[in-house]
C-alpha cells in the first residue's frame, strides 16, 4: 500500500518533468561517490588524514584515492526558466545525500525511526547545497554590462577545488547577492554580498580541534548574545590574459561581523583575505595552477565556520600540475605550503602545515588502468617539541570509459596504507581512532565515482 502511494505521488511529477526534459528546460548533473571497504583490523574502512590541514579543522579525507568513506550524492538541476534573445532567467538547485560506511544498515537511514527519536542521525545527511536564480542579459545589448549576471540566493561561489584531496582552497560559498561578468575587454570584475548566519554551534568549540561542536537550539542562537552574522563582501578581477595559455585571477574579500545584541562582540571575528591564481595551459598537455593567499581574521576556515573568533594571520602557497606526456600515461600532482601565526587567545595555534602528493596513472587498455597515489602531511606547532606528520600510500585497479584522469564514471578496486607518529593522534587520532595507539594502518576496498 505504501509503495502504491509513493508511485502515485511521484507520477505528477513524471508527467510534468518529462516535457521539460525533452525541450532541454530542465538539465540535470551532478556527482556521486560509493563503495565498500575493510581495515586490517577487521573494522570499516577509515580515512587517514591530519587534522588541521586541507580546508576545515577536522575534516578529510586527505590524498583521497582510496581513503574516502562515504557514499555521497549530489544532483544539480539547472531550469532554463526564460529566454529571449539574448536575455535569460536560470534557476540552480543541488540537493545532496551522505551517509558514512558506519552506518550503511538501511534501518538507519536519515528519516527513519531506529533509534525511537524520529530524526535523521548525524552521520545520514540530507542538505540543499544550493538553491539560486540568475538573470542575464537585463542590462542592454551593448557596454561592459552586456554579458553581466545578476544573482541571488544559496550557491558555490566560483570555489576552487584541488581534486586530489577534494580540498576547497578557495571558497567563499553561502547565501547571498552579486553580479557577474562585467566584461571590461581585458579583465572581467565580479561582486558578491555573502553571508553566513552563524551560532549553532557553541563558541570556541572548533578551536580546539573538537571532532563537533555541541549544537545550540535554533531559538538560542536565532536571536540569543552568542548569534554573529558575517557579511562577506567579495570582489574578484579574472581572465586577466598574459602570455600564451597564461591568465590571472585576482580577489579580495572582507568580513564584517555583526550580533543581533545592542554589544557589538563580534568586532574580533572580522577578517580580511587576498587570493591570487596564476594559470598556465599547455604543459605537457596539461596545466599548472599556482595560488597564493594571505589573510587575517576570519576568513580562515572561510565558508565552514567564519564565526569562529580567529585571531590570526596566514600565508599560503599551492602548486597544482596536472600532465598527460603520452597517450598512456597521466599525472597529477600538488605542494602546498601554509604559516599560520595566532595571536591574543589563539597563540598557542602558531603553526606551519607542509604538503606534497603525487597521482601517477598507467593505461594499459582503453578502460583498465592502475593508478598510484603518494600524499605526506606535515603538521608543526610552535609550542610543540615534535611534529605531526602522516604518509599514506594507495594503489588502485581502475576502469573508466577513456584513458584519462578525468574519465568518468570510474570503478575502483584499492589498497591503502598509511604511517603516522604518535603525536599525530594529539588532537583527533588519525585513522578515526579505529587503530588506537597504533602508528600505522591498512585499508582496502572498491569505490565508484563518477559526474556528468
Amino acid at each position: 500500500m505504501k509503495r502504491l502511494s509513493l508511485l502515485k505521488a511521484a507520477l505528477p511529477m513524471a508527467l510534468v518533468c518529462g516535457p521539460l526534459l525533452a525541450d532541454d528546460v530542465v538539465e540535470i548533473h551532478g556527482y556521486t561517490r560509493a563503495g565498500v571497504g575493510r581495515s586490517s583490523n577487521g573494522g570499516e574502512q577509515v580515512s587517514f588524514f591530519l587534522a588541521n590541514t586541507g580546508g576545515s579543522p577536522t575534516g578529510g579525507p586527505g590524498y583521497r584515492l582510496g581513503n574516502e568513506t562515504d557514499n555521497y550524492l549530489e544532483l544539480a538541476v539547472d531550469v532554463k526558466a526564460y529566454e529571449k534573445g539574448n536575455t535569460n532567467f536560470k534557476l540552480h538547485f543541488r540537493p545532496a545525500f551522505r551517509e558514512y560506511y558506519q552506518v550503511r544498515d538501511a534501518s538507519a537511514d536519515a528519516g527513519g525511526n531506529a533509534d525511537g527519536v524520529k530524526a535523521a542521525s548525524p552521520n545520514q545527511q540530507i542538505w540543499l547545497r544550493e538553491t539560486w536564480g540568475e538573470a542575464t542579459g537585463i542590462f542592454g545589448n551593448e557596454g561592459v554590462f552586456k554579458d553581466a549576471s545578476l544573482w541571488a540566493g544559496r550557491r558555490f561561489y566560483m570555489r576552487q577545488d584541488l581534486h586530489m584531496r577534494d580540498q576547497w582552497y578557495w571558497n567563499n560559498s553561502g547565501d547571498g547577492v552579486g553580479i557577474e561578468n562585467i566584461d571590461f575587454g581585458s579583465f572581467k570584475m565580479h561582486y558578491a554580498y555573502i553571508q553566513h548566519d552563524s551560532g549553532a554551534v557553541n563558541a570556541g568549540s572548533w578551536n580546539n580541534g573538537a571532532q563537533t561542536g555541541a549544537l545550540a537550539t535554533y531559538s538560542m542562537w536565532a536571536g540569543g548574545n552568542s548569534a554573529i552574522a558575517v557579511g562577506s563582501h567579495d570582489l574578484r578581477f579574472t581572465d586577466i590574459k598574459l602570455w600564451s595559455g597564461a591568465s590571472l585571477t585576482l580577489g579580495v574579500q572582507f568580513n564584517d561581523a555583526r550580533t543581533s545584541t545592542a554589544k557589538d562582540n563580534g568586532t574580533a571575528n572580522k577578517g580580511t583575505q587576498y587570493n591570487l591564481i596564476l594559470n598556465q595551459a599547455g604543459i605537457l598537455g596539461g596545466d599548472n595552477r599556482v595560488y597564493v593567499t594571505y589573510g587575517n581574521g576570519s576568513t580562515f576556515w572561510n565558508w565552514y565556520n567564519p564565526d569562529v573568533k580567529t585571531e590570526n594571520t596566514w600565508y599560503q602557497i599551492l602548486d597544482a600540475l596536472y600532465i598527460k606526456p603520452t597517450s598512456n600515461f597521466d599525472l597529477l600532482a600538488s605542494v602546498q605550503y601554509r604559516k599560520q601565526n595566532g595571536k591574543g587567545n589563539m597563540a598557542g595555534n602558531t603553526n606551519t602545515w607542509t604538503s606534497a602528493g603525487v597521482r601517477p596513472a598507467i593505461y594499459l587498455t582503453q578502460y583498465f588502468s592502475i593508478a598510484a597515489e603518494l600524499g605526506y602531511d606535515k603538521l608543526k606547532f610552535d609550542n610543540e617539541s615534535e611534529d605531526r606528520h602522516l604518509f599514506k600510500k594507495t594503489i588502485a585497479f581502475q576502469f573508466s570509459p577513456k584513458a584519462s584522469a578525468w574519465s568518468r564514471p570510474v570503478l575502483r578496486l584499492f589498497v591503502t596504507q598509511a604511517n603516522w607518529n604518535k603525536n599525530a593522534n594529539n588532537w583527533n587520532k588519525v585513522g578515526e581512532g579505529q587503530f588506537g595507539t597504533a602508528n600505522e594502518g591498512m585499508t582496502f576496498g572498491a569505490q565508484v565515482e563518477a559526474w556528468w
